[in-house]
């Protein structure tokens, strides 16, 4: 079965991860994130997010956060906030406490926008 569109990003962006953060690597990441924010919102979604998770861990992507590259967090922080998107409340707040603390102190505000739409959540039901 032929690789998909998404899987050779995701296998791209992974390539990409273990290089030092030349502005080569970093253009790629961030047109590689942005490829991936497209095919995260064209789908299907399950399917791209299960890959996306197994493959590139969420350690990874709030580490990105931290670039020396506006335009690699803005995306980088779309993606991550695509693929938490269907995380609950308590699910976030139990495993990404650290990184709920750190994205507050961020000094970019899309970061910090990220970080109160999961606090939003914590609102929502999570039962029927």
């Amino acid at each position: 079965m032929p690789e998909k569109e998404y899987e050779a990003n995701i296998k791209q962006i992974c390539e990409l991860l273990q290089s030092d953060p030349t502005p080569e690597v970093i253009q790629g990441l961030r047109d590689a994130f942005e490829a991936l924010s497209k095919q995260l919102r064209a789908g299907p979604f399950l399917e791209v997010f299960e890959t996306t998770l197994s493959n590139i861990p969420f350690s990874a992507l709030f580490s990105l956060l931290a670039a020396p590259d506006n335009k690699l967090i803005v995306t980088v922080a779309g993606v991550t906030g695509l693929l938490l998107k269907p995380v609950t409340w308590p699910m976030v707040h139990q495993t990404f406490e650290e990184y709920i603390i750190q994205g507050l102190a961020h000094p970019h505000p899309v970061v910090k926008s990220l970080v109160l739409r999961q606090f939003l959540k914590c609102e929502e039901k999570t039962d029927p």
